[in-house]
């Protein structure tokens, strides 16, 4: 958990896809998604308010109706799909992106893309946001093919995260998923270690260049 919320310091996301495959060989998706809600917005909300002038209001603007929707077709899905048949497609996602991140060109410049690819982007990441709350990787994409400056791909990152966490809390506590002292426990348990690897991370990040940012996403 340290090392999750190192990278969530480091690039305002990325909690989940290192955490969630790990404590769901523990404990059921329909606890780790409250815990990493809970935990998520602890993190996001440090980020994120200190990071609100910063940030591109204009592009998540773009981004959050299209969010919602996915979001809506994710807490659906993690009502009612049978939970094999998820866990296999977590376990799918995150070996995705593990090998995307790994075969990624170092020294390829990024190229801007049109920001109609929120829809595609939008509606991707609001999915796996509220069904393994995995979707940050989907917006750090995104987003780092819009900017070209470290703070504010950071800075919109965090504020998007914060935004999106919100809405993850209040579906949870519609569905009753996170009103329980299991999950409420357990999040209080790794609140020492978010802490600490937030800390870290948010002091490496200003080490770190645009193209080194870029990278990361």
């Amino acid at each position: 958990m340290l090392v999750a919320y190192f990278i969530f310091g480091v690039t305002g996301f990325g909690s989940s896809i290192i955490s969630v495959p790990v404590l769901v060989l523990f404990f059921p998706l329909q606890v780790v998604v409250p815990i990493m809600v809970i935990l998520d917005l602890c993190a996001a909300f440090y980020l994120g308010t200190k990071s609100f002038d910063a940030a591109d209001k204009r592009e998540l603007s773009w981004l959050l109706p299209f969010s919602f929707i996915g979001m809506v077709i994710g807490i659906t899905l993690l009502l009612k799909a049978p939970p094999e048949p998820l866990l296999i497609t977590l376990g799918a996602f995150a070996a995705f992106n593990g090998i995307r991140v790994l075969t990624k060109k170092k020294s390829a410049p990024i190229q801007t893309i049109s920001q109609y690819w929120s829809i595609p982007f939008g509606v991707a990441g609001g999915i796996f946001t509220a069904l393994f709350a995995t979707g940050g990787p989907i917006y750090a994409s995104y987003l780092a093919m819009r900017f070209n400056e470290p703070n504010t791909l950071r800075a919109t990152m965090a504020f998007a995260i914060l935004i999106f966490v919100f809405l993850r809390l209040v579906f949870m506590l519609v569905t009753g998923l996170i009103l329980n002292w299991e999950v409420l426990g357990l999040a209080l348990f790794l609140v020492p270690c978010m802490v600490i690897g937030l800390w870290i991370g948010s002091k490496t990040h200003r080490l770190l260049s645009i193209h080194h940012m870029q990278l990361a996403y």
